[in-house]
């Protein structure tokens, strides 16, 4: 990265929380000020929980870089520590690209990552000062797996004991 284009990343994720509160200060403006607390709950809880969304493909995206960056570190016999700069200077050329575009990558979805780090953060932020109460992730109701196992199991065990053959249930 240049140094021109941390400037801009570093000015961008020092500006991003208050950019978030304003907008959803302005998004959100006709229902606080008809009291509709109701669907800024609903509403701001579910953009809440596409951003965790976000935040963990990014981050599972992040896992898959460096998974490729060690495949071809590994690909060639180099050591942990190998990266772009050191390759170059080692007189591999082919190799040094091909890392520096891994590496650019993990360093624009780390990037990524961070600003929507700080918009979740904004995002939650706005929801405690407008609703009073903490956001909690909505889940539904846990499934007992075990159960859920044992059932399956069971039906196995039926299909094998039937010849894999149900009655018909409409004839």
């Amino acid at each position: 990265m240049t140094t021109k284009t941390n400037d801009k990343r570093t000015n961008t994720l020092a500006n991003k929380r208050q950019a978030v509160l304003t907008a959803l200060a302005v998004e959100y403006k006709p229902e606080i000020t008809s009291d509709d607390l109701f669907n800024i709950e609903v509403d701001l809880g579910s953009a809440i929980a596409r951003t965790d969304y976000r935040i963990k493909s990014l981050k599972d995206k992040i896992d898959a870089v460096d998974r490729q960056l060690q495949a071809i570190v590994d690909s060639t016999g180099g050591s942990r520590g190998l990266t772009s700069e050191k390759a170059m200077m080692q007189n591999l050329e082919v190799l040094g690209n091909q890392l520096k575009r891994h590496e650019n990558t993990r360093a624009n979805y780390e990037y990524s990552l961070e600003l929507l780090t700080i918009k979740r953060l904004a995002q939650t932020d706005f929801y405690k000062q407008t609703l009073s109460k903490v956001y909690i992730p909505y889940s539904s109701k846990a499934k007992d797996v075990e159960k859920s196992k044992s059932e399956r199991q069971y039906a196995i065990q039926w299909l094998k004991e039937n010849g894999h053959e149900l009655e018909p249930v409409i004839k």
